[in-house]
């Protein structure tokens, strides 16, 4: 799954294309976004659970990342995909949670991982340090 292309520390300076479907933006999750990963939840079929929302956009940055994709959909930012990564003294090799509209996007869950992994590797490596 690693992309060579694929550079973490570059991760909140960029855009990326998708084989399919709007340029993304990867950022950390903040507090504003709990609407849109709450109607991504609707999308699929969940209920949001409250607790569950506020945990993915107030984490502690020392023992979490939690990233969301946006694109612009009809001039409005919106969110596409969340993911969440535990940190930990090993450097886990896969998101402990990913979840991406696959209508609109091609190819955002595997860039949601990678990043997430890239990511935690290296974060682990700074603290190693």
């Amino acid at each position: 799954m690693p992309n060579s292309g694929f550079d973490p520390g570059a991760l909140l300076a960029r855009s990326y294309a998708l084989p399919r479907g709007p340029r993304v933006c990867l950022r950390l999750a903040r507090p504003r976004d709990i609407g849109g990963i709450a109607d991504l939840y609707w999308s699929h079929g969940h209920a949001p659970d409250d607790l569950e929302l506020a945990r993915l956009v107030r984490f502690d940055p020392r023992r979490q990342i939690v990233i969301v994709a946006t694109a612009l959909i009809g001039a409005i930012e919106s969110v596409v995909g969340v993911g969440a990564i535990e940190l930990g003294a090993a450097p886990a090799d896969r998101p402990d949670f990913v979840l991406v509209d696959e209508q609109l996007t091609e190819g955002l869950e595997q860039l949601i991982s990678e990043a997430l992994v890239g990511r935690a590797r290296l974060l682990s490596g700074g603290r190693a340090a």
